[in-house]
């Protein structure tokens, strides 16, 4: 039997969004579950796919760029691990992976001054304006367990002098912290990227893909996800997800959706996947112009 999808009866994936997460995710499913691509769908409710990394626009109206990433090869190891195995748009018979670490053995990052003060003068900082008590209190953040870091903020662990160091202002001008956020994410953080204290000055560690990230990431892996089967369908914004609970078991049995400005539910039967991520990084994001500020969203 087929749904108004065209899905045929085997067990299904439905994944609800068409970030990159949702991309890679259905990626993982065929190269390493075996899961047919045909029964992998991807429900967006916009145009495009690839979430944040929307890199797109014309002179006329501006263009946008809500998110990208500075990549690392000593990090990111499933972000490799996917895209060594996906072909690159170039023709060139090269990975994804390959041409962006050619791409970069080439063009080294090294930038020239991180911090400049008020009168436009480089500031030094190789020593990073630690204090002693700021070294304490950072070792303690680091060391301590999720479990202790709790619902705190960076601001419960780490003394008002710290915020001022050349450290902080590198740090957060590279991984996007403010003050009030978690503790439990700026310490992950330390953790995974530790080796960008040698080189956080120059940002050194830092990748950079060939084009903006839509064109170099995105689309081949899209091309790739097509070519195995996957189904995009967009235009589709789910709206709600019909549910039981048994047994304190949450199981989704239905996917109401809007396609094309029409209410339509799919039935999720038993077997069948859904993936679902709450709370985008972009989305309660607006766009602006250059007379106007970008309205205000809450959800």
């Amino acid at each position: 039997s087929e749904d108004r999808f065209g899905m045929n009866s085997r067990p299904k994936a439905y994944l609800i969004g068409g970030g990159v997460g949702s991309l890679a995710a259905a990626a993982f499913m065929i190269r390493d579950g075996g899961v047919p691509g045909d029964n992998i769908s991807i429900l967006e409710a916009g145009r495009l796919m690839g979430g944040s990394l929307d890199g797109a626009g014309n002179p006329e109206s501006g263009y946008s760029l809500r998110g990208g990433r500075m990549l690392t090869t000593d990090n990111y190891e499933c972000t490799w691990d996917l895209f060594k195995t996906i072909p690159s748009l170039t023709g060139n018979g090269k990975s994804v992976f390959e041409e962006t670490v050619e791409f970069n053995a080439e063009r080294k990052a090294h930038s020239m001054a991180r911090l400049v003060d008020r009168r436009r003068a480089k500031i030094a900082v190789s020593s990073m304006g630690f204090s002693m008590q700021d070294r304490v209190e950072l070792l303690k953040l680091s060391n301590a367990d999720e479990e202790m870091l709790g619902a705190s903020r960076i601001t419960d662990w780490l003394s008002p002098k710290f915020f001022e160091t050349e450290f902080w202002y590198m740090w957060v001008t590279t991984f996007a912290f403010q003050p009030w956020h978690s503790a439990i994410e700026f310490k992950r953080y330390l953790h995974r990227f530790m080796l960008e204290f040698s080189r956080i000055e120059t940002l050194a560690g830092v990748k950079r893909t060939i084009y903006n990230q839509y064109d170099s990431l995105v689309l081949p892996l899209q091309r790739w996800l097509e070519g195995q089967g996957v189904r995009f369908v967009a235009g589709c914004k789910v709206i709600d997800l019909v549910h039981k609970t048994d047994g304190g078991k949450f199981t989704v049995t239905g996917i109401q959706c809007l396609h094309r400005e029409a209410e339509q539910t799919i039935v999720v039967n038993d077997g069948d996947l859904v993936f679902f991520q709450n709370g985008s990084m972009t989305d309660a994001s607006s766009l602006g112009s250059m007379t106007s500020a970008p309205p205000k969203l809450t959800k």
